[in-house]
This record gives structure tokens, sequence and C-alpha cells, in this order.
């Protein structure tokens, strides 16, 4: 049978990676190769390599061996980890994008997808519905590094036509937990909920922050990369949302449901990093560009974590 998609997904067994290997092994006439730097702890419904993203040697390899068609990037150190190691985390975000890219120009793999974040935001303005384009001062170098990753997907844009897609993410839930993000914080909750343990979370109570469900964001994925952008003369890293959460509200819902979880609350440095991201962000270029529009709030969330 004739294989019309041949995927690449680098940074495979992390959050998106994941979902997005579950709903691309349901599609016919795809063939997924998945990468990570790490084993994975269960297996996969994909075929699997064990490679860095930062080896361009490796990946040209398995780029000449497989002739993709399509990249999915998502090799990262993310927002709470990075500030342990900024000069790691830069070298992992950014070099790692640089040799994909590099790699998907030298091969003429023309269509590419990389998620940025809404960490390229600063304290310093637009905290509520946080513009598509302003002036941005990330503070953390898991921003710094998305936000020279999206200007680096303009450039390459037009300097080589190459088409890379991108989706500015707010904090994900899902069943997956990988560590090391500043929202995780709510799907650990979630998890201690579950599992009648008591949780101490690491944001404050009232430390509101843009959220969205992980089948939302692979719903937003596909429709991005589905869109005919022939007639659009720019690139973007689009804004995309789907509701706002604080550790409260999270902890009050789930109480709601029947799930009577004991929270603690012990903020850490990951405080400061979230008081420096918009509290929401306008998505409406996205509803214009390519019809985005979220299909799960926080209740039909939770209750898809817990059942």
């Amino acid at each position: 049978m004739m294989k019309n998609q041949i995927i690449l997904i680098t940074g495979a067994l992390g959050q998106l990676g994941l979902a997005l290997i579950r709903e691309l092994s349901k599609q016919e006439n795809t063939y997924v190769l998945a990468t990570d730097i790490n084993m994975p702890k269960n297996e996969l419904s994909v075929d699997f390599e064990q490679v860095n993203a930062l080896d361009k040697n490796r990946l040209e390899s398995l780029i000449t061996k497989h002739e993709f068609n399509c990249i999915y990037h998502f090799a990262a150190i993310l927002s709470g980890n990075g500030e342990h190691n900024p000069f790691v985390s830069w070298d992992v975000n950014v070099n790692s994008f640089q040799v994909v890219v590099s790699l998907a120009i030298k091969h003429n793999i023309h269509r590419l997808f990389w998620p940025s974040s809404i960490a390229v935001y600063g304290r310093d303005k637009n905290p509520i519905n946080a513009p598509q384009q302003v002036d941005m001062n990330p503070q953390t170098i898991y921003g710094v590094s998305k936000l020279a990753s999206e200007k680096l997907i303009r450039y390459y844009h037009y300097k080589y036509n190459i088409d890379i897609r991108s989706l500015r993410l707010p904090g994900v839930l899902s069943t997956d937990l990988v560590g090391g993000g500043t929202t995780d914080y709510a799907v650990e909750m979630v998890q201690a909920a579950k599992n009648k343990m008591p949780y101490t979370c690491f944001l404050a109570p009232q430390t509101e922050l843009p959220m969205i469900y992980i089948d939302d964001v692979i719903m937003a994925i596909q429709q991005l990369m589905e869109t005919d952008f022939s007639v659009h003369q720019q690139a973007h890293s689009y804004n995309i949302m789907g509701f706002c959460l604080t550790p409260r509200k999270l902890e009050v819902q789930l109480k709601k449901m029947g799930f009577p979880v004991v929270v603690n609350y012990n903020p850490d440095y990951r405080q400061q990093i979230a008081e420096s991201w918009p509290r929401t962000t306008d998505d409406q270029l996205a509803k214009k560009d390519w019809g985005w529009s979220p299909k799960f709030d926080l209740k039909r969330s939770v209750k898809r974590m817990l059942f």
C-alpha cells in the first residue's frame, strides 16, 4: 500500500508527541517514525528510534532512508526545567530546531510543524487578551528560545520558501504527565485527586493562566497542517487557547465532581514564571485564517482526565 504521509516526529515521548502518535496511528496511508532521546516506557503504536535531536548525522541517515515528507519537531526543554540550565536549554530548544530545518531544506521536506508557547510574552504588557503580534520580552530561557525560533520560522519562510507551521500554546491538560513545565500543576492535581492523594501546588491559588485540552491541541495541529495557505504571505505562530484556569478553580471543580482532593499551596520559582505570562491570549487570527474553535471547556477537560 502506498504511504501518502511519511512522518518523522522528534521529541515524540513528550505530551504532544504521545498524543499525536495516537491520532496519526489511526490514519490510513500514513507511516510514522517516532524518535526521542529516551526510550519509551510503554509500547508505541508506531516505529521508534532512540535519537538525540541534536545528532544531525543520525537524523539525516533516517531522512535519507525513509524519505519523509513531513516533520513534527517537539524536542524541547520546558520552562521549569529550562531555568536550571539555560545554556543546555538554548542548545536543545534552538539548535535542534536549526538541525531539523537545515535537513528539511537540504532534503526538500517542505512541511514542518513546531510548537511555540505563551512563554514568548513578558510581564511588562498585555496580561489580558495578549495580541497575536506585539513587542515581546520573555523572562525565561524557554520563552527567549521560543521567540527566537518564531523569528526563524518567518526568516526561513522568506529565504527558502519552507512551510513551517506553528501554534503558540498555553498550558496543555492531558492524562500524560511528562514534567518540566510551569502549568504541569493542573495535570498533577487531577492525578492526585484521582489517586486520592494530597497535592502540594507549586503555584499560588489565584494564579490565572490560559489552558487548553490536548484533544483540542491535536485537532488544531491537524487543521493547521491541512489548511491551504497559498493566499497568505506571512508565516505565523498562531495563538490558540481554550479557557482560563487557576489552581483554586481546578481544586473547586474537582470537588464538585466528587473528588475531594486536599491541596496545599507552596509557590516556588515557577510562580515568577507564571506571573510573567498572559492570563488570556487573542486567538482571532487563528479563527479567521483556518477556522480555529476549541471544543473543551474546563469541566469537559477534567471529566476526560478523570474517567
